[in-house]
Order: structure tokens, then C-alpha cells, then sequence
């Protein structure tokens, strides 16, 4: 395969929510360092665990934590979720992308996730977009394939190591703004 060849490729996790969720993240789609990983923001150099620990006070183990095995850090990452009433997800259910190249500029969307069966199946107050994509990403998605959501929907810095723009204490700031729908 050329290094220039798109491949098709689908979105490999589930979403985490449940009836107690009020704020719902939405990323673009799992990187290649997620996908190996086996869950969101699995890539070490993606501040997404670091910011929400910071926000909320908490501290969660990343990919960095290399003393827990991958299972054992997707089982407390996924538990922190829950326990703090946090949704996650990604907009995009199938993409072409090069083989090698995770950037979101990569992405060529062929299909989207279903939001709604969570926003309807929980207690959603507010959507946060995690970066510009995946934000242009869930107003397509509003516009072309779901009815509107009557949900605020904010657009935050993303969490990326490639957003060099904002250190992790501006990130913490700006995302800050998820603990008010979390009451």
C-alpha cells in the first residue's frame, strides 16, 4: 500500500454513558496510539485525562502510567466517566484516513455515530465538542442526519499535543466551564 492510500476504517468503541450522564465530550474519531491502546485518548501525549483530573480535582491514570496494565487504566478511566456524569463518544463512525497519519485533517467522514441514542437514553445538559473538527463535525451532523437537539453544544480547545496554542493550564480554564452543567 502507498503511504498516500486511504483505508477505510470504522470507530472501535462503544460510548461510555449512562441514565446518570449530564454532559456528553464529543471527539472527531480515535487516533492510531487510541485505537493500539484500546480506548479514548490513549495516546500519551494527549492532555484529554490530564485536563479532566485537573478540572475536576481528581487524579486519573493515562498510557503514561505504566505500572497499570492498559485494562486496568481503561477500567478506572472509564469508571471516572461515570462517576462524575460524563458521556464520551466521537462524531465519526467510519472514515478513510492514510494508514499512518492520526491528524484530523486526515480524516475523510463517510458516516457518523448516532448521538441521540445517548442524549435520549440519559440526562445530557450540555454537548462539549473536544477541538474545531469535531465541533464542525456535530453541527453537520445536526444539520444532515438528526433532528436538533435542544442541548448547548460548546466548542473547547482540543486537548491534542499538536494544540501547542494552550498550555495545560489554559486548558484547565477554558474547560472548566463543563463543571457548571455537572451540578
Amino acid at each position: 500500500m502507498k503511504n498516500n492510500q486511504k483505508i477505510i476504517t470504522t470507530h472501535a468503541f462503544n460510548p461510555i454513558f449512562n441514565q446518570d450522564s449530564k454532559v456528553l465530550i464529543l471527539g472527531s474519531f480515535p487516533s492510531l496510539a487510541s485505537e493500539s491502546f484500546g480506548f479514548y485518548y490513549g495516546n500519551s501525549n494527549n492532555r484529554f485525562w490530564s485536563v479532566l483530573a485537573l478540572v475536576l480535582d481528581e487524579v486519573v491514570p493515562t498510557s503514561k502510567d505504566k505500572h497499570l496494565k492498559n485494562k486496568e487504566i481503561i477500567e478506572i478511566q472509564r469508571n471516572f466517566l461515570l462517576a462524575h456524569h460524563i458521556a464520551l463518544w466521537d462524531c465519526v463512525q467510519t472514515c478513510k484516513r492514510k494508514a499512518n497519519n492520526s491528524s484530523d485533517t486526515n480524516l475523510e467522514i463517510i458516516s457518523f455515530n448516532d448521538i441521540t441514542k445517548i442524549v435520549y437514553k440519559s440526562q445530557i445538559k450540555a454537548i462539549f465538542c473536544n477541538g474545531k473538527l469535531a465541533s464542525k463535525t456535530f453541527l453537520k451532523l445536526q444539520s444532515n442526519t438528526l433532528k436538533p437537539l435542544n442541548i448547548p453544544c460548546f466548542t473547547l480547545p482540543s486537548t491534542s499535543s499538536a494544540n501547542a496554542r494552550y498550555n495545560l493550564e489554559d486548558l484547565k480554564t477554558k474547560w472548566s466551564v463543563l463543571k457548571n452543567f455537572l451540578l
